[in-house]
Parts: C-alpha cells; sequence; structure tokens
C-alpha cells in the first residue's frame, strides 16, 4: 500500500484562538513545503492539528519535515478505507508483523467516531495477533511502536515516526537581529528565537581576531535545516576602527564591556534601518566579565533596542548541547569566540552603568555611524566563503 506523510502540530499551536490558529496552520504548511522543496498545494491541513502531503516524500524529506518549527512529529503512514477491526488488524499485520518479530512492542489506536469497539478493546486485540515466543510487550518503553488511528470509516496505520522540534512555526512573530559571532553561543540563541517564530537576520563585527567567514558559515549551516524557505539576510561590519579607537581612549578594565556596548549600539543603528525592533545575543549570565549582571544592564542602557537572551540562565555545557541538536556545534568548536583588549590588565566585572557610560564616551561617537555606514550586506542563499568581504559589496 502507498504510504502517505502527516505532521502534527505542536501541542501549543492547539491553545491559541480559532483564527490565530487558522493563520499559524497557512503558515505552517507554507514552511513546511519549502522544508521538502514542494509546491504549497501539496501540503495542506488534516483536521484542525495536522497537516497531510500529497505525493511521495523521501526519507531525507521527511528528516527535514521534521526540522520545521511547530511540528511536534512526523509520520509515514499507510491509509486504508475501513473502520472495522478485523479489516484493521490485518492490514497492521501486513506492514508491522515481520518488524515486531523480535524485541518489545506496544499498540496505541486513537480513535474519532462510533466503531463499536473501544481503543483499549482494539489494542488488546491487535496486540493478541503481533503477539509471538520471540517478542514481547512493553507499555512503557517499547522497542517498536505501532501506532493507529482511527477517524470514522478510514484508518491510519504509522510506520516511521520522527519527534519534532515543536515551538512555534517561524514567520508568526517579528523578525530579530542577532549578533553573530560564529561561537556555540549566537547561533544557539537565534534557533531559540526562531522556535518562538521569530525570523532572524545576522550582524557580524569583523575584527582582526575574528573570522567572518566561518560566523557566516555557522549561520548558514543553521538557517539551511531550521528556516526552510527563509533567506536571512547577514550584514558585516568593519569594527576594527572602533576597536582601535577603544584600545587608545578607554582603560583597559572597561574595554571588554564598552566593546560590547558599541557593539549593541551599532546592531541597534543596522536593525532600525531594517525595521527590526529587537536584538538578540548569546549572552549566559556570568560566562565572562561582559556578561556579568552588572555589565549586562550597562549595556542594555547604552542600547535604543531591547536585547533578548534566551541562553541567559544556561551554562556552557547546556548550550553546546543544544548546538549540537542544531548542528552546528563541530564548526563553532574552531571559531575565535573572544577578541581580549585588557593586555594583561584585570577587566572590570561590577562597573556600575555610569562608569560604562562614562567609558563609552571616551569613543567618538561618529564611529558607530561610520561603521552602521559601511555595512556588507547580502542574503545568506548568495554567500560562499570569500565572496562578500567587509567594505566592499563583493570581493573578485
Amino acid at each position: 500500500m502507498d504510504s502517505t506523510v502527516i505532521a502534527t502540530l505542536s501541542g501549543e499551536i492547539h491553545l491559541k484562538s480559532r483564527r490565530t490558529k487558522r493563520r499559524f496552520l497557512r503558515l505552517l504548511a507554507h514552511n513546511a513545503a519549502a522544508a521538502l522543496g514542494v509546491p504549497a498545494a501539496r501540503v495542506h491541513p488534516l483536521g484542525g492539528n495536522r497537516l497531510i502531503v500529497d505525493g511521495a516524500v523521501t526519507d531525507a524529506g521527511l528528516a527535514r519535515l521534521a526540522s520545521v518549527f511547530g511540528i511536534d512529529h512526523v509520520e509515514r503512514a499507510v491509509r486504508i478505507p475501513t473502520g472495522e477491526l478485523d479489516g484493521i488488524t490485518e492490514a497492521v499485520l501486513d506492514e508491522w508483523y515481520d518488524r515486531t518479530a523480535t524485541g518489545s512492542f506496544a499498540v496505541r489506536v486513537r480513535r474519532t467516531g462510533n466503531q463499536g469497539w473501544r481503543s483499549g478493546q482494539a489494542e488488546r486485540h491487535i496486540g493478541t495477533a503481533l503477539d509471538r515466543p520471540t517478542n514481547r510487550v512493553d507499555l512503557t518503553k517499547p522497542d517498536h511502536l505501532v501506532s493507529i488511528r482511527v477517524e470514522g470509516d478510514r484508518s491510519w496505520i504509522t510506520i516511521d515516526r520522527l519527534a519534532g522540534p515543536r515551538g512555534l512555526p517561524v514567520g508568526t512573530q517579528e523578525s530579530v537581529l542577532t549578533l553573530l559571532s560564529g561561537g556555540f553561543d549566537s547561533v544557539v540563541a537565534a534557533w531559540m528565537l526562531m522556535s518562538r517564530g521569530c525570523p532572524s537576520e545576522f550582524v557580524h563585527f569583523s575584527l582582526d581576531c575574528a573570522q567572518a567567514d566561518h560566523a557566516v558559515a555557522v549561520a548558514d549551516g543553521m538557517a539551511a535545516r531550521w528556516a526552510p524557505g527563509l533567506d536571512p539576510v547577514v550584514h558585516l561590519i568593519d569594527f576594527q576602527p572602533i576597536k582601535d579607537a577603544i584600545r587608545a581612549s578607554v582603560e583597559p578594565r572597561f574595554r571588554q564591556v564598552t566593546l560590547k556596548v558599541l557593539m549593541a549600539r551599532t546592531a541597534a543603528e543596522v536593525a532600525h534601518r531594517q525595521g527590526i525592533g529587537a536584538l538578540v545575543t548569546g549572552d549566559s549570565l556570568g560566562q565572562v566579565s561582559s556578561q556579568t549582571l552588572t555589565h549586562l544592564r550597562a549595556i542594555d542602557a547604552e542600547c535604543p533596542l531591547p536585547v533578548f537572551r534566551p541562553l541567559l540562565g544556561m551554562d556552557k555545557e547546556e548550550i553546546i548541547d543544544r548546538a549540537r541538536i542544531v548542528g552546528t556545534a563541530d564548526l563553532s568548536a574552531r571559531a575565535k569566540e573572544v577578541c581580549d583588549l585588557s593586555d594583561g590588565f584585570p577587566v572590570a566585572v561590577d562597573a556600575e552603568p555610569f562608569t560604562v557610560a562614562l567609558a563609552t564616551g571616551a569613543v567618538d561617537d561618529a564611529l558607530v555611524s561610520v561603521a552602521a555606514d559601511t555595512v556588507t550586506s547580502f542574503p545568506l542563499s548568495e554567500w560562499f566563503p570569500g565572496r562578500f568581504q567587509v567594505g566592499s559589496r563583493e570581493a573578485g
């Protein structure tokens, strides 16, 4: 029998109002079609909490669909035109008898309609048909989960199932601008805001201690898997003049937090020009000197836009574990994440906002506008290593 792919929506979408849920469902169908690389007409609602894909879907396509935010899980299922228990059992045996020959299994039946039998009765009936001396029933953690959904006079028998990322469909919330370093933290922060429905653009500050192409490669790796149908814009900014000014004008102990303040200000200027209302950073509380609570307050006081920090309560190991889920951990491990401006002097960790403001004031404000004016911006799809350079639209 031919199989069909069905995607079940994230549970929290079910809690939305009917109007909001319809909008989310339409956007999710669009994102799912983009992930599969098929026309939007091939993906359409099935009831109020699922999507169905018309036509064949490869295993690779199924995996891509399982990376779409807003999806709880995806299933490859066989549809049978009956709601009769004997007919369902016969179809289950065709699909699952050999696959459950060894190991443990469990049967789950969900149904709507009046079939004349209960779900528990069907589970026992089908389980008895699959049972043999070489396997066993395990209702807690089975090796094989035989899942059947019955809707009136038709049924679906699941043959493959992949967990999705849940969350909200990307595009249901407004865009954000992520300050991209190329390390573990910032791309995970962008991923977490995307899981809440926010598309992300990226800004990278090019310094002599940073690698722009490497940072863009990390963003590209994340977006390729998790942002189907989107083409995030990347903004490269030559920040070396500002770094040099900080080194010339600011006491060593205040240089790191001053650098972060001026990055936030410049990113806010870029965001304003793009019509974006919030910044995202990979700050984790106490991870480095510029990420103490006092210094985060100081940065916020100097930045005209709200700064979202989804990693604030996570430690480094948790962030790296999340980067492995995102798929960027190996590449991020090779990044140079921190530019040390202290020259070996002790670094302040608790400078009050007014002290940071005084240190930042030693740097000419005009440098921020100059940096924002010389930004190099491009869609991520147009990037390849070496093509775009800071201060020039194209290299070569």
